[in-house]
């Protein structure tokens, strides 16, 4: 079985008329090579989508946790103060 797929599709003819030119190994290494910019870009949008979505979900958890220490907080800057003070 071969590594290789072959894989056909039309193409407008504005678009073809840019690469008609080109030789039939020229066209596969510039599809190729297109091709695999265009997977590299759509897994980092994925992955950018994916950590947005994540940090959102995040956010309001990590707002609770930052309310329930605020108090604690309050009080060790306080006492920090209280502490610098009397130095």
């Amino acid at each position: 079985m071969s590594p290789f797929h072959q894989v056909a599709f039309e193409l407008r003819e504005d678009l073809y008329s840019e690469i008609k030119h080109l030789t039939e190994q020229e066209k596969d290494s510039f599809f190729h090579d297109v091709l695999l910019d265009q997977i590299k870009k759509r897994k980092s949008r994925d992955m950018q989508e994916k950590m947005k979505h994540g940090y959102l979900e995040m956010a309001q958890l990590n707002a609770q946790v930052c309310r329930e220490f605020e108090e604690a907080e309050s009080e060790a800057l306080t006492v920090g103060e209280l502490v610098l003070a009397a130095k």
